[in-house]
């Protein structure tokens, strides 16, 4: 066989093997989302048509119970002044073990695009020490001092699914802003990182991050008040009451005691700051009075639609890195402003809350439709698909309207092929977005609606 003839033939076998993978091909999205149009990137659109607007949904006793709910029912966060001192060694030690194990066991490559394998995880293993776990682990407490990623294993390194895709960092679990009360149970060999708890989740993350305190001390921050929240996207922190000394930010939700609340448009706050030793030191810190709200915002239709229209067109960020959001910390971020805690991922927030209804893959969509008409409430009711969630807004014109942090969305593009429009910010959206695609349109892969409330 002539070597022109081998060309060909190892082109065609080439060319079959690749369509049996689907070809993804990426485009940017149009500045104005599909079906929606400039008066309805404002929450006074959509407040306008909420007839509940300024219902409170849930008060502060109720706020507590569903929080409680959360917590005792579903096991789904943690109230960190409750936490027992004393946890069983042997479950710490086999929960971090499958997850080694199963990251082990899947195919996912380093930011050189090499496969990692065994003798990663070796040095893993190695680090995290899982010998020196004691049978009864005695914990200890602290707050975060500064912004930390929080990771699924103590490591910086990237993996990612596809090769060279660092936007979606397997290993990130979410990120902690300064003030988030920890539960550190576990430290690696080189006591460079530290397995700690938060309210909404369970990471490494730097040691040199968190300020340790005692129990007491820890638990008298925590209900120190009155206190602030943060209800802007990103409230900066000063050291000097003239706000130009700057700290770092946080974003939407942060909790902060309250210090003094001046008449020049400032307030002064504590935060947790660290001795040369890590101890903690409660810092007189200083924010604009226009980024914090002294105690939570009344939960209301109307104030949970204003806030998160603070962050629209705000970067998605998979866990939250470089102090960003993705779809399930927005919703976080915006419901903490009224003292609701939401758990951190959205399978999870997508148990919580007055179910509306369960759908399969065979629900048609008319049922959903007329479910949120009639009984999801827009601004308080959360629709969750498989992996994304997102907070609904209303109806119109006979659309079903949300607004959610979103990667990016399928459009038909003929001859059975799907392009990819990369979004990565907020936006408000109908739920057809993505109809006639391969994976259907948000509407086809909703598979609960529940409203926020008792």
């Amino acid at each position: 066989m002539k070597k022109t003839h081998y060309f060909l033939l190892a082109f065609c076998l080439l060319a079959a093997a690749g369509c049996n993978r689907e070809e993804k091909l990426y485009y940017s999205s149009p500045n104005t989302i599909p079906h929606t149009n400039r008066q309805m990137q404002s929450p006074g659109f959509w407040i306008a048509r909420n007839n509940c607007a300024d219902k409170v949904i849930l008060n502060s006793a109720g706020i507590a119970l569903f929080n409680s709910k959360t917590e005792n029912e579903l096991k789904l966060v943690k109230d960190l002044s409750k936490t027992v001192p004393v946890y069983a060694g042997s479950e710490l030690s086999s929960s971090l073990r499958k997850q080694i194990d199963g990251f082990l066991r899947r195919k996912l490559y380093s930011k050189n695009s090499i496969r990692t394998g065994e003798p990663f995880y070796r040095e893993i293993s190695r680090r995290i020490n899982l010998e020196a776990i004691p049978r009864q682990i005695n914990a200890r407490y602290g707050f975060v001092c500064c912004y930390v990623d929080q990771r699924l294993l103590p490591t910086d390194d990237i993996l990612t699914i596809e090769p060279g895709d660092s936007a979606f960092d397997e290993l990130q679990n979410s990120s902690l802003d300064i003030g988030t009360p920890v539960v550190i149970l576990h430290e690696t060999k080189d006591s460079g990182w530290v397995y700690a708890y938060s309210p909404v989740s369970s990471g490494w993350i730097k040691k040199d991050s968190v300020a340790f305190c005692g129990f007491d001390e820890f638990k008298s921050f925590l209900e120190k008040a009155p206190f602030v929240v943060t209800v802007s996207a990103k409230s900066d922190i000063f050291r000097d009451s003239e706000l130009k000394q700057h700290i770092d930010y946080v974003r939407m939700g942060a909790r902060f005691p309250l210090a003094d609340n001046f008449d020049s448009g400032t307030v002064s706050v504590f935060v947790p700051g660290q001795t040369k030793e890590g101890k903690l030191v409660e810092r007189i810190a200083y924010m604009r009075k226009a980024d914090v709200n002294i105690g939570y915002l009344a939960y209301t239709p109307r104030n949970i639609m204003q806030q998160a229209f603070k962050l629209l067109n705000a970067p998605y960020s998979w866990g939250g890195k470089n102090g960003e959001q993705d779809c399930s910390g927005f919703v976080q971020e915006v419901f903490s402003t009224a003292g609701i805690i939401l758990p951190r991922n959205s399978a999870e927030q997508g148990q919580v809350g007055r179910l509306l209804g369960n759908f399969s893959e065979k629900t048609d969509n008319e049922s959903k439709v007329r479910i949120l008409d009639k009984q999801a409430a827009g601004g308080a009711a959360l629709l969750r698909l498989k992996g994304h969630i997102l907070i609904y807004l209303g109806m119109y014109a006979g659309r079903p309207y949300v607004i959610h942090e979103i990667h990016a969305y399928r459009q038909r593009q003929g001859l059975g092929k799907d392009i990819v429009r990369k979004i990565n910010r907020t936006v408000v959206s109908d739920l057809y977005l993505g109809e006639g695609s391969r994976k259907g349109s948000l509407l086809d892969r909703v598979v609960s609606i529940r409203n926020i409330s008792g």
